[in-house]
């Protein structure tokens, strides 16, 4: 053996490992046995050469090139088989059967003497030198790696998924290249002192190795992984017993029994190998593994930081931009589904698959209880294939991602009854304030009513007085009594005033509603006969009879006729009064009377308005947009508690600058 012999064996070897890949892959798919069958082809052919450049007899030589032919005839059917396989153009798969009869044809034929004419002895060696019939066969052969080579590149164009295209990149560069490389051996066969460059066809195949590791095109990462292990022990077990043979030699004398020294270097050998081999395998692995743990690392972190978002849309988002940046993806994407089958896990889509028509290749099950999702991703940018060991730390990671999605909600729902229960503490709240702005303005009414009660009896009885006694003057007699019967109104509604603050149940009988509005009007009338306002009384309600109280009920009009009054101001302006009847339908309410005969009563001006702000407020006790001193917000706040107490509605509508009209609704009666 001499250097020359080192680069065909160097190709044998490569070509038998990938050929032992193969073969261990050979049931996943048929183009796996024939890459295996091609590359043990070449592996043949390899050894031959190697053999080749050590001093054998010259019939030797010959004998064991026909050999080798014998084989290598297979590649005219066996490369073009191979490309249709890959590429799916099965419609040249008669072609393929023509070439498999014209190699079988050709067997005997390398063994004839015009097929290889004999051996010449170069400086590299000996090797074969090509007859007539070698030269056919070439023909047939080139032909059949042109059509491969075209068949491939052709589908290079076709092929639109990164991956495939990827695969058929390197399949052609490689095995092109090697074909390339061993086609120039007939400058060597036909007599030339050329050293054969297809003994360099570890080159191409080794790219293809790097191929297979790097992008598993082959999908045959971890027989590569393993086959590297497995090589580098050899070759270190190798180094370890020549390097202890001649130590040992050296130490116990060249005299010493070779056996024996022999035995000892295999103990030491193997006591070397044990200690090293974790060793070398940890070294190994983490060379070819590298950028998996790195992405192993980061995908770790990843799972940690994603259970300390609180929002599911937050996760969706970090998971989707850092699984990108990780592994380079063109897509990813987490979609909601309505439910996870039971151990369902990771599934590599296919092209019948919706998802794969999307751009996606992996899609892993989200099992959360809250919102069960698939984890779609794409392909890679580099175009490597999805792992095992990456999808099993992927299906760990949506995992996490199921435990920060039910996390996420769970809190979500602590935030929604927390501000549910700050409202309700809110409403309640503001409950107990009103209930006791009510008391305030009960224990007010009460103060009020005891007070005013003793001077308005006393005004009373000294005007009785005079009626009494008042004989000519029947005008004086009129206002008088004009004066009493509103004494006793007052009187009246300080009682009521006082009822209200005792709550009690006051009396209430049939009256018509016209008659208080009218009473409000005449008590108004000197507010209102000085200023330039036109007072529209529209009563076109028949059925004007409503159960209630007619002194609560004209306070009811005295305060929404000031406050018109008092919009309008010193302006020209109209307030007008409308009455109508109305039915409403049964089953409806409307404005918080039920169905049936209602009187609709409305109080209109064209003042200032109330601003939007404030509409919703002006029934509430103690709120008014009055300047201080010219009241203290509890005048509509009456009218709606006694419009309330008669079974009636109060709504208010204004437009700033153009008025404001008060609707009142109350149910009618017919007079008995």
């Amino acid at each position: 053996m001499n250097i020359f012999c080192v680069p065909p064996l160097l190709s044998a070897l490569v070509l038998f490992t990938l050929f032992l890949m193969g073969i261990m892959k050979a049931k996943a798919s048929k183009a796996n046995i024939l890459f295996a069958f091609i590359c043990l082809i070449g592996c043949f052919l390899n050894t031959d050469k190697a053999i080749l450049t050590g001093s054998l007899h010259p019939l030797t030589a010959l004998r064991l090139s026909r050999i080798d032919h014998a084989f290598l005839v297979f590649v005219i059917p066996l490369y073009l088989h191979f490309a249709v396989i890959v590429t799916g153009y099965r419609r040249w798969l008669p072609g393929v059967k023509i070439c498999y009869g014209i190699a079988i044809l050709f067997i005997p034929v390398t063994q004839h003497n015009l097929y290889l004419i004999g051996v010449k002895q170069f400086f590299f060696g000996y090797f074969a030198l090509a007859g007539p019939f070698f030269y056919i066969f070439g023909i047939f052969s080139s032909a059949s790696i042109v059509l491969s080579i075209c068949l491939l590149v052709r589908n290079l164009k076709e092929e639109k998924v990164a991956i495939k295209k990827t695969r058929i990149k390197y399949i052609l560069v490689s095995f092109g290249f090697a074909a390339a490389v061993t086609h120039f051996d007939i400058v060597t066969m036909m007599g030339y002192e050329w050293y054969p460059l297809g003994n360099f066809a570890f080159i191409p195949m080794s790219l293809l190795g790097y191929a297979i590791f790097r992008h598993d095109i082959m999908e045959w990462t971890i027989f590569l992984n393993k086959g590297m292990v497995f090589f580098t022990l050899f070759f270190m077990s190798i180094g370890f017993f020549l390097g202890t043979t001649v130590i040992v030699r050296h130490v116990l004398g060249q005299n010493f029994d070779r056996d024996l020294i022999s035995l000892i270097s295999m103990i030491i050998t193997f006591f070397l190998l044990y200690v090293s081999s974790q060793k070398v395998y940890s070294t190994i692995t983490q060379f070819l593994q590298q950028e998996f743990i790195l992405n192993r690392t980061a995908l770790r972190g990843l799972s940690s930081e994603i259970l300390t978002l609180l929002k599911i849309s937050d996760i969706k988002t970090k998971i989707t931009v850092e699984l990108s940046r990780i592994f380079g993806l063109e897509k990813c994407e987490i979609k909601a589904v309505s439910r996870i089958d039971a151990g369902e896990n990771a599934i590599l889509l296919d092209e019948q698959d919706s998802y794969w028509i999307q751009g996606f290749r992996l899609s892993i099950a989200i099992p959360s209880k809250s919102n069960p999702s698939y984890l779609l991703l794409g392909e890679k940018h580099t175009v490597n294939l999805y792992t095992t060991e990456e999808t099993e730390v992927l299906i760990m990671l949506a995992n996490n991602v199921a435990l920060a999605f039910d996390n996420a909600d769970a809190y979500t729902k602590l935030q929604e009854f927390s501000a549910s229960l700050e409202q309700l503490v809110n409403e309640r709240t503001r409950a107990l304030i009103q209930s006791e702005s009510l008391a305030a303005v009960g224990r007010l009414a009460a103060g009020v009513a005891h007070e005013l009660n003793n001077p308005l009896a006393s005004v009373m009885s000294t005007i009785e007085y005079q009626i009494d006694h008042l004989t000519d003057n029947e005008q004086m007699r009129e206002d008088l009594e004009f004066s009493l019967q509103e004494l006793r109104r007052a009187a009246d509604i300080v009682k009521s005033l006082l009822d209200a603050s005792r709550q009690k149940e006051e009396t209430k009988e049939l009256i018509d509603l016209h008659i208080p509005i009218e009473d409000a009007l005449k008590v108004l009338y000197n507010q209102y006969k000085n200023k330039k306002i036109t007072v529209i009384r529209k009563f076109d309600a028949e059925r004007s009879f409503v159960r209630g109280n007619t002194s609560r009920l004209c306070q009811v009009f005295i305060n929404l006729i000031k406050n018109a009054i008092d919009a309008i101001g010193e302006k020209e302006g109209h307030i007008t009064i409308e009455t109508a009847n109305k039915e409403l339908p049964l089953g409806n309410n409307y404005r918080g009377v039920n169905s049936g005969d209602v009187i609709v009563c409305k109080i209109i001006d064209d003042g200032e308005g109330i601003n939007e702000k404030n509409i919703h407020n002006i029934f509430k006790p103690f709120f008014t947009t009055k300047s201080q001193g010219k009241g203290i917000g509890l005048g509509l706040f009456i009218v709606h508690e006694i419009v309330k107490d008669h079974k009636g509605s109060i709504t208010a509508d204004s437009n700033p600058g153009r008025g404001t009209v008060f609707t009142l609704i109350f149910p009618s009666h017919q007079q008995s």
